[in-house]
C-alpha cells in the first residue's frame, strides 16, 4: 500500500468517525421524539406517577418542539460565528442537563423545563451537525454519511421505546439521554471545523488546509478544493454579512429556489404521516390493537426504522432523490388510506386488525426509506455555500414550528374528529408529495455541492461535452452586501452570459 492510498483511507476513516460521532445528536433527537409517545401513554395509564391533565401532557410533548424552534433560531446566529464543532461542545452539556432534569422532575413545571432544555440544545446543534457532515465528506460518501444521522435517529427511537417499556420513562431518560451525548462531547474536542465554513467566514487559509488534510488525507489537493470553494462563494463574498443581509439574497433565483424546495421537503416530512405515527407509536398501537402491549408494536416499529434507515444508506447511492420520494409517496399514501378506513370501520373490521398494523408499519417504513433520510441529504446538497449556515437554521426553525403544531394538535384533533380523518389527511399530503417529487426536485445524485449550485442558475445549457465553468461576479447593494450574478463560460466557445 503506497502513501497516497494510506492517506486516502485515513481521510475516509476520519470522515466516517466524525459522522458517527456527530450523529449522536440525531440519536438524542430520535429519543426525544419517541419519548413523546412513551410519556403520553404512561401518563394516561393507571401507573402514572404524576397527576397531569390532558392539556399538560400535550404541553410536555410539544414543548420539545418549541425548544427546537428557539434553538434553530439561535443556530442561525451562532453557526456563522462559531461553527459546528464549537456549537456542539456548548450544546452537549445543555442536552445532558435537560435529560437529568426531566428524569428527576416531580412536577409539571420541572418536567416541562427538562423537555425545553433538551429541545433548545438539540435544536441549536442539529442543523450545523447535518451541514458539517455534508461539507466534510467526499462526493461518493456524502449520501451515505448524511443518512447515518437518520439511522441514529431510528436507533434513538428504538432505545427509548425499549427502555421506556422495561424501566419506565424516568430511568429511560438517564439510560438513553446522558451517556451518548457526553461521549460525543469528548470526541468533538479533536475535530476541526469544515474548510467550507472556514473559507466562507474569512478565517486563515492555513486553517482550511489543516481541515482538508484531516478529513481527506495528507496528499489531498487542498489548493484546488479551496479555489473551488472560493469560486462558489464569489470573489467579493462578505463573511461578516448580517442575517438580514443574507436573507435579502433570497430574491435571487439561485438562492430562492433551493430554499423553497427545502421548505416543501420539511412540510411533507412533518405532515405526511410517518413523523407523527413514529412519534406517537404507543398511543396509535393502543388504538389499533393486535398487541397485548402497545410497546411490542412500538419496538417492532423501531426495529423496522433502523433496518429501513440502513437499507436507505445503501439505496440512496444508486437511486435519484426524486424517485425515492415518489415511491415513498405512492406506497405510504396507500397505507395511510387503508389505515384511515380501518379506523373508520374499526368495529366491523375488528377481526382484521393485522391489516391496520401492517399499514402503520408500511407508513413508517416508507418514510424511513424515503423522506426521512432525504431531508438530511437534501439539506446538505441544495443550500448554496454562501447562505448555508444562516438559511439552515431558518429552515429548521420552520421545521420546528411545523413539529410543534403537529405534536401539540395530534392528540386533540384525533380525539375531536377521529383517527380516521387524521390518516386521510396524511394520505392527501402523500399525494401532494408525489407531485412535488416529480415536478420540482432536481437530479443531484453524484454531483458535488458546487455542481448542484449551478442547477439553479437560470438559462444554463450544456450543449457539448467540454467542461462548463461557473464564475460568480459580485455587485454591491443593500448597504454594501454583495450579491451574485452568474456567467457561464466554455473554454472553447463564448456563449451569451446568463443571469440568475
Amino acid at each position: 500500500m503506497d502513501s497516497a492510498e494510506r492517506c486516502s483511507k485515513r481521510g475516509l476513516l476520519m470522515q466516517v468517525l466524525t459522522a458517527v460521532s456527530l450523529s449522536t445528536m440525531g440519536f438524542n433527537l430520535g429519543a426525544s421524539q419517541a419519548f413523546t409517545g412513551v410519556f403520553t401513554e404512561q401518563m394516561t395509564s393507571a401507573r402514572a406517577d404524576l397527576a397531569l391533565t390532558r392539556s399538560q401532557i400535550s404541553w410536555v410533548a410539544a414543548i420539545f418542539a418549541m425548544g427546537n424552534m428557539s434553538g434553530f433560531l439561535m443556530s442561525s446566529y451562532a453557526n456563522p460565528r462559531l461553527g459546528t464543532v464549537r456549537i456542539v461542545q456548548l450544546c452537549a452539556p445543555v442536552v445532558a442537563a435537560g435529560w437529568l432534569v426531566l428524569a428527576l422532575g416531580n412536577s409539571f413545571w420541572t418536567v416541562l423545563a427538562g423537555r425545553a432544555l433538551t429541545g433548545v440544545g438539540i435544536g441549536t446543534s442539529l442543523g450545523p451537525t447535518i451541514t458539517h457532515i455534508g461539507e466534510i465528506t467526499s462526493v461518493n460518501l456524502r449520501g451515505v454519511l448524511a443518512i447515518f444521522i437518520n439511522v441514529m435517529i431510528s436507533i434513538g427511537m428504538l432505545s427509548i421505546f425499549l427502555s421506556g417499556w422495561l424501566m419506565g420513562w424516568r430511568h429511560a431518560c438517564l439510560a438513553v439521554g446522558i451517556g451518548p451525548i457526553l461521549l460525543m462531547f469528548v470526541v468533538t474536542l479533536v475535530l476541526p471545523r469544515s474548510a467550507k465554513w472556514i473559507i466562507s467566514k474569512g478565517h486563515p487559509e492555513e486553517e482550511a488546509q489543516r481541515s482538508l488534510h484531516f478529513y481527506h488525507g495528507k496528499d489531498y489537493d487542498v489548493h484546488q478544493q479551496i479555489q473551488s470553494i472560493r469560486e462558489s462563494l464569489g470573489d467579493e463574498h462578505r463573511h461578516d454579512a448580517s442575517l438580514l443581509q443574507v436573507l435579502s439574497l433570497l430574491r435571487h433565483r439561485h438562492n430562492l429556489v433551493p430554499f423553497g424546495l427545502m421548505l416543501g421537503i420539511y412540510t411533507f416530512f412533518v405532515f405526511s404521516g410517518g413523523f407523527t405515527t413514529a412519534s406517537f407509536a404507543p398511543v396509535i398501537f393502543k388504538d389499533v390493537g393486535g398487541f397485548s402491549n402497545p410497546y411490542i408494536g412500538s419496538i417492532l416499529l423501531g426495529v423496522l426504522r433502523v433496518v429501513a434507515s440502513v437499507v436507505a444508506s445503501i439505496v440512496i447511492r444508486k437511486c435519484e432523490r426524486n424517485s425515492l420520494l415518489f415511491i415513498n409517496s405512492v406506497v405510504g399514501g396507500a397505507a395511510c388510506l387503508i389505515s384511515g378506513f380501518f379506523f373508520f370501520y374499526s368495529a366491523a373490521l375488528a377481526d382484521y386488525a393485522w391489516v391496520s398494523l401492517v399499514s402503520v408499519l408500511v407508513i413508517v417504513g416508507t418514510m424511513s426509506l424515503g423522506i426521512a433520510p432525504l431531508t438530511n441529504v437534501l439539506l446538505t446538497e441544495l443550500l448554496p455555500n454562501a447562505v448555508r449556515a444562516e438559511l439552515g437554521g431558518i429552515l429548521l426553525l420552520y421545521y420546528g414550528t411545523d413539529s410543534f403544531a403537529m405534536v401539540y394538535c395530534f392528540p386533540l384533533v384525533a380525539d375531536s374528529v377521529g383517527m380516521a380523518s387524521v390518516f386521510w389527511f396524511f394520505a392527501l399530503m402523500q399525494v401532494l408529495m408525489a407531485a412535488f417529487a416529480k415536478l420540482c426536485l432536481p437530479h443531484t445524485n453524484g454531483k458535488s455541492i458546487e455542481e448542484i449550485q449551478k442547477l439553479f442558475v437560470k438559462n444554463i445549457t450544456n450543449v457539448a461535452s467540454d467542461p462548463i465553468h461557473l464564475h460568480a461576479k459580485m455587485n454591491k447593494t443593500n448597504g454594501g452586501l454583495a450579491y451574485q450574478t452568474f456567467q457561464v463560460e466554455d473554454l472553447e466557445r463564448r456563449p451569451a452570459p446568463s443571469e440568475s
